[in-house]
């Protein structure tokens, strides 16, 4: 076989083998819409803070339906049930972070492929076990699909809370969030649904 020949055939492979891989990586960065099926097939972790249930009744909703792992972040020192003692101790731990001391502080962040962060708003920010959580992990989140679960209630400011978490986890890749009043099941039921058929990711993300 000359040289001209040769040249031809390793050139022709040469960009048959660039085709292959354009290809690909236009494939793997088409975004789409999973859905729930989709998604309960992946690792998926919700971290949540919930001090009176409502919170952990919508976790359980959204577990069920996509077989997550559910991780409750919890103080090292369980809350007062005395509601005055109780918004007190909030108080002191939104002005200094730092303290709050956790149960759960390292957790393997890194497994998950989609992450829901689920706080109620307490005086008008995340939990402080959620915001010292989010501190203590940061670099964990990097590059990882991030969503917000915020349960609020009436004169509550929900944009607050998730520009806390959107400030603090810049580099995450961000999905649709969940912002919601307390409701009933079958309302929960319904939204939930449409909250997960709204996500897109790119195929890399869910790899």
């Amino acid at each position: 076989m000359d040289a001209k020949k040769l040249t031809i055939i390793i050139s022709g492979i040469v960009g048959f083998l660039l085709l292959v891989i354009i290809g690909y990586l236009i494939f793997m960065n088409k975004t789409y819409k999973p859905g729930i099926e989709a998604l309960s097939k992946k690792n998926i972790g919700i971290f949540y803070c919930s001090y009176d249930d409502q919170v952990a009744n919508i976790v359980n909703i959204i577990g069920g339906k996509l077989k997550a792992d559910k991780i409750e972040i919890k103080p090292a020192v369980k809350y007062p049930a005395d509601k005055a003692q109780f918004t007190e101790r909030i108080k002191q731990e939104n002005a200094n972070i730092s303290k709050v001391a956790l149960s759960n502080d390292i957790i393997d962040i890194r497994k998950y492929k989609l992450i829901i962060m689920g706080t109620p708003i307490l005086e008008n920010k995340p939990c402080p076990v959620m915001q010292k959580f989010v501190l203590s992990n940061q670099e964990r989140f990097f590059k990882k699909p991030v969503s917000l679960l915020i349960l609020y209630k009436q004169g509550q400011i929900p944009k607050d809370t998730a520009e806390f978490f959107r400030y603090k986890l810049y580099n995450s890749i961000w999905k649709p969030s969940f912002v919601t009043m307390e409701k009933g099941k079958d309302q929960l039921d319904y939204e939930i649904d449409l909250w997960f058929n709204l996500m897109e990711f790119k195929r890399e993300e869910l790899r």
